[in-house]
C-alpha cells in the first residue's frame, strides 16, 4: 500500500480556522472529454447553504489522481485550501451514526468481558505464586534449636510441605495456561471489533479523496485527467454503384480503464492530443567539414540505386504517424452515455455523410489475376476524415475492410472495394525461359516483349484502368526505351517514374490486348544490376 500522499494545491488568503470534522459530499461525474489518448473528467459537487466556512470531504476520485492536472473551481462558492488525499481519509461529520455507535458499544463490551477473564487468569497465577512462596519459605526455615532426635521428623515435615506447595503451584499454572488459551477467541473478537470501528471512524478507500475548504452556497466543479482512456474513429463505407454515391457512416470506438464507471455523462470527442508533442521540434545546427575521401563499403549485388532510394523512403515512413493540421475538432455526442470501467471497445454512432464517387476497375496484370473495384472521390465537407478502420459494403454485402487515412477537407480519397472475379488479367512473356523469343538477352542488351490482356466475363460494362511499368535509368550510359501498342493514356502515373496507365471502357464479353516492348542497353564490359 502506498504511503498517504497529501498535496496542498491552493491556499486561501485568509488563515484557516479550527474546524469540526469535514462534511462529506458526493461528487457526480457529469461530463467527459475524450482525446485520442487520455480523458478529462468533470465532476460537480453541490455545497449547501448554512455551513459557513467548512471543510468538505469529497470521496471517490480514481486512485492515483494526478495533482498536477487537478483543477477546482466554484460557482457561488469561495474556495480556500484544496488537499488531495491518497490513503485513509479523515473522519467525516457526523461521527455518531447508528453503525458507529454500535461498533463502539461492541468494542466496549468485548473489552470488559476480556478484562474479567484476564483477571481470573491472573488470580490463578497468583495461587501459583503463593504456593511457590510457601515452598521457598519452608526450604529456608531455620533448624537451629531443634533437638537432634527431632531433626528427622522436621525434615520430613518440611519436605512434605514443599512438595505440596510445588504441586499446588504446578496445578495453578496449568489452570492459568488453559484459561489463557481459552481467551484467544475473545482477543480475536475484540481485534475485529476495533478494526470495524476504525474503518467507520477513518474509512480507508480504494480511491483518492479531496478535502476542500469552502464557504457559500453553490457548486464546485472538479476536473481531472485520466491517462488510461481514449477514442478512435471507425467507419462503415457503403457503395451505391448505380447512384455513384459513397455513404460514410462514422463511429467512435471508446475505451477507458480509469477505475470508475462514468454513468450517463455528457460526452465530447476531441481530436486534440494533450498526451503527445505540443511544440515544434528543435532543429539543431548542421556542421560540415571536408577531408580525404573514405573508401565506400561495397553495396550488395542486388542493391540498385533506385532500390536504395525506395528502402530509405520506407524506413522514414515507418517513423511517421498521421497528424491533424489546423484547428482542433470537437464532436459532442447528442445523448448522455454510460461508459463502464474496463470497457475495451464501446462503439458509438456519430453521423452519416455522403460523397459522389467514380468507380473504376483497376487492373495490375504484372501482380494480379483479376481486377479490383476502385472508388475515387473528394472530401467536400468542412472537416477531415480522421484515420481509422472501416468495413466496406457494396449494397448490403460486406466485401472487406480497409484503413481510412487522414483525408483533409477538399482532399481526394481512394478505396479498394474488392476483387471483380469476372475481369480476368494475363501478362505473358512468350517463351521467356528460352530467351529466343519474348525475352532476348545479349551481352550488353535485353529486350522484353510482353503481351497483356484483360477479359470482361461479367454481365456489365466496366471502365478499366490497366497499370504496368517499364524500368527507368538515371545513368547516361544505361539506355532504356520502350513502345506500347496501343500507347498508354498516362506515363509516370501518379508521379511514379516508369509507371504506365491505360484507361478504357471494356464492354461485357469483350477483351483488350496491349503489346509492350522494353529495350535496355548498357556499355560493353558492364553488367545489368
Amino acid at each position: 500500500m502506498r504511503l498517504p500522499l497529501i498535496c496542498a494545491l491552493m491556499l486561501s488568503a485568509a488563515p484557516a480556522a479550527l474546524m469540526a470534522a469535514p462534511i462529506e459530499r458526493p461528487a457526480t461525474v457529469t461530463a467527459v472529454t475524450l482525446f485520442a489518448q487520455g480523458a478529462q473528467v468533470t465532476r460537480t459537487v453541490e455545497i449547501p447553504a448554512g455551513a459557513g466556512t467548512a471543510e468538505f470531504l469529497i470521496p471517490g476520485l480514481p486512485d492515483g489522481t494526478d495533482a498536477a492536472t487537478l483543477r477546482v473551481s466554484g460557482e457561488g462558492v469561495q474556495i480556500g485550501a484544496v488537499t488531495l488525499i491518497d490513503g485513509r481519509a479523515p473522519s467525516a461529520a457526523p461521527t455518531d451514526s447508528p453503525a458507529l455507535i454500535a461498533a463502539r458499544d461492541r468494542v466496549a463490551q468485548l473489552t470488559a468481558a476480556l478484562a474479567d477473564k484476564t483477571d481470573a487468569v491472573a488470580a490463578i497465577r497468583a495461587e501459583a505464586q503463593a504456593a511457590r512462596a510457601e515452598a521457598a519459605f519452608l526450604e529456608g526455615a531455620s533448624t537451629q534449636g531443634t533437638p537432634a532426635t527431632g531433626l528427622a521428623d522436621l525434615a520430613k515435615t518440611v519436605g512434605q510441605g514443599v512438595l505440596d506447595a510445588e504441586r499446588r503451584a504446578i496445578a495453578a499454572e496449568a489452570r492459568a495456561r488453559t484459561a489463557d488459551v481459552a481467551l484467544e477467541p475473545d482477543r480475536q473478537a475484540l481485534e475485529r471489533a476495533k478494526l470495524d470501528l476504525a474503518a467507520l471512524e477513518h474509512p480507508a478507500r480504494a480511491s483518492d479523496s479531496l478535502l476542500v475548504e469552502a464557504s457559500g452556497k453553490g457548486r464546485l466543479t472538479i476536473t481531472t485527467f485520466v491517462a488510461d482512456a481514449g477514442w478512435s474513429p471507425a467507419y462503415d463505407l457503403r457503395l451505391d454503384g448505380a447512384g455513384g454515391k459513397l455513404g460514410i457512416e462514422r463511429f467512435a470506438t471508446v475505451h477507458q480503464a480509469s477505475g470508475e464507471d462514468w454513468p450517463e455523462v455528457a460526452l465530447t470527442l476531441s481530436t486534440a492530443r494533450p498526451a503527445e508533442q505540443t511544440a515544434a521540434s528543435d532543429l539543431p545546427e548542421e556542421l560540415v567539414h571536408s577531408g580525404p575521401p573514405m573508401p565506400a563499403a561495397p553495396a550488395p549485388m542486388a542493391m540498385r540505386k533506385a532500390d536504395a532510394v525506395m528502402l530509405a523512403a520506407a524506413s522514414e515512413a515507418d517513423t511517421l504517424t498521421p497528424e491533424l493540421q489546423g484547428e482542433t475538432l470537437v464532436y459532442r455526442y447528442g445523448a448522455p452515455v454510460r461508459i463502464r470501467d474496463g470497457v475495451e471497445a464501446l462503439r458509438l454512432k456519430l453521423d452519416a455523410l455522403s460523397a459522389p464517387v467514380t468507380e473504376v476497375a483497376q487492373a495490375v496484370p504484372r501482380l494480379d489475376s483479376v481486377a479490383y473495384r476502385q472508388i475515387e472521390g473528394r472530401n467536400d465537407g468542412e472537416e477531415p476524415l480522421l484515420p481509422g478502420p472501416a468495413n466496406l459494403f457494396v449494397g448490403d454485402a460486406m466485401v472487406g475492410t480497409a484503413e481510412v487515412p487522414l483525408v483533409a477537407a477538399g482532399d481526394k480519397f481512394s478505396f479498394g472495394f474488392g476483387a471483380i472475379d469476372g475481369l480476368r488479367l494475363k501478362r505473358i512473356v512468350p517463351q521467356a525461359s528460352e530467351g529466343d523469343r519474348g525475352l532476348i538477352a545479349k551481352s550488353n542488351a535485353r529486350v522484353e516483349m510482353a503481351q497483356i490482356s484483360v477479359e470482361n466475363l461479367t454481365g456489365r460494362n466496366w471502365p478499366v484502368r490497366l497499370i504496368d511499368r517499364v524500368p527507368y535509368s538515371e545513368q547516361d550510359a544505361l539506355k532504356v526505351s520502350w513502345k506500347a501498342d496501343p500507347a498508354p493514356t498516362e506515363t509516370d502515373w501518379h508521379d511514379r517514374r516508369g509507371v504506365l496507365a491505360w484507361s478504357f471502357d471494356l464492354p461485357a464479353g469483350q477483351s483488350r490486348q496491349i503489346a509492350l516492348t522494353t529495350t535496355i542497353g548498357w556499355p560493353a564490359g558492364e553488367v545489368l544490376q
